[in-house]
């Protein structure tokens, strides 16, 4: 089955994706930033300083109002658009599973990459980073994209932190990053978020959360294997130690959320209970020029 289907292309055709010219690159694609040299398209005039280069002054206004003045220009740049999707154990908790809307999520993103000329690469990680796709860039690449994200299958811990390093050693520049993941992960996010942002990307995540996530429904007395490390816990569950896991796991976003906020970028929920098309437009409005 389809990860997208026809309704949700056409919307996906109708939007473009914000990116700070920070996050773009110098080759030309679907993203407009002001240049003061020849562009795509004319954008506006602003006063002459000393140093401007004189052949962009507009001597057609001067001879109106006798003011030097040089014309600016709005060239198209594309980006880098990387989507790092969390492949770990506990992505398979939810219906449906967290990894099939993960799935949806990042060919969201791809296809709004590749509808505006970026380059895309989609990246599974767990305890480090897999193998990414090509550089997808032509909407002609999005079936491959379809059949990578399709084949990816969970398992293992989650490791952000070595996820990170290991993306920044094989990926150098900068671009937009986004973070498609359930975030169940006892680490702080923020000090890799910061090294993200350091680096000049531009930053997105997107937790993907199921109900159980929130409210597991363990009573008495069990024993609990973690779905990522395989470690067996014996303990007995009670009404406050739910209570304290929750309010563990909501400290632990809550961190997360005011790192992204700080370093210029967001977090969104993407509950798998909610339908697709609801969803698809929650998560996508932070990061879209119009929606």
């Amino acid at each position: 089955m389809a990860l997208l289907d026809q309704a949700a292309q056409r919307l996906l055709e109708r939007l473009r994706l914000k990116v700070r010219p920070r996050a773009a690159s110098g080759d030309q694609g679907g993203h407009r930033s002001e240049v003061r040299a020849s562009g795509l398209e004319f954008a506006e005039r602003r006063e002459y300083v000393v140093g401007d280069d004189a052949r962009k002054i507009d001597w057609q206004a001067f001879a109106r109002n006798r003011t030097l003045s040089v014309r600016t220009f709005e060239e198209e740049h594309d980006a880098r658009v990387f989507v790092l999707v969390d492949v770990s154990a506990s992505m398979t908790r939810g219906a449906p599973p967290k990894l099939e809307v993960a799935r949806q999520v990042a060919a969201s993103f791809g296809f709004l990459g590749m509808n505006q000329v970026d380059r895309v690469r989609v990246i599974p990680f767990s305890d480090t980073v897999g193998r990414a796709t090509p550089v997808l860039r032509r909407r002609d690449d999005y079936p491959g994209l379809e059949a990578f994200l399709s084949a990816l299958s969970p398992q293992g811990a989650t490791s952000f932190e070595a996820s990170t390093r290991a993306f920044l050693q094989r990926f150098p520049g900068r671009g937009v990053v986004v973070v498609v993941s359930d975030l169940m992960e006892a680490s702080d996010w923020s000090p890799s978020l910061r090294q993200l942002a350091q680096r000049g990307h531009q930053l997105s995540v997107v937790r993907v959360r199921c109900d159980e996530d929130h409210s597991p429904d363990f009573h008495g007395e069990l024993e609990l294997c973690d779905a990522e490390t395989g470690d067996l816990l014996t303990l007995a569950v009670t009404k406050d130690l739910l209570d304290a896991y929750r309010a563990e796991l909501e400290a632990h976003v809550a961190r997360t959320r005011d790192a992204c906020r700080r370093l210029g970028g967001r977090l969104v929920e993407a509950p798998v209970e909610q339908p697709f098309d609801q969803l698809l437009r929650q998560v996508l409005a932070p990061s879209l020029e119009h929606l």
